[in-house]
């Protein structure tokens, strides 16, 4: 198990609603990293999912992959 002492620094995200089509339809989470950008798709989330559990999803995402986000780096995108 990773400790928040282990986790690497995350620069901000923003969580964005997709619906170009049935199939890349939902919330992504975009993770930046430097001048690199991690995608999570969360094809579950309804639209009108509120903002504070968004926020949760970036941060969670984050920590899954070893990386500490602070929640008001985030924005969310509707």
């Amino acid at each position: 198990m990773t400790t928040s002492a282990q986790l690497a620094p995350a620069g901000s995200a923003e969580v964005v609603w997709q619906d170009r089509d049935k199939k890349h339809k939902g919330w992504t989470v975009h993770l930046h990293i430097g001048s690199e950008v991690i995608k999570y798709a969360h094809p579950d989330s309804d639209r009108d999912t509120g903002d504070a559990e968004l926020v949760s999803l970036a941060v969670a995402d984050a920590k899954d992959d070893g990386y500490e986000l602070n929640p008001a780096a985030v924005k969310v995108t509707r």
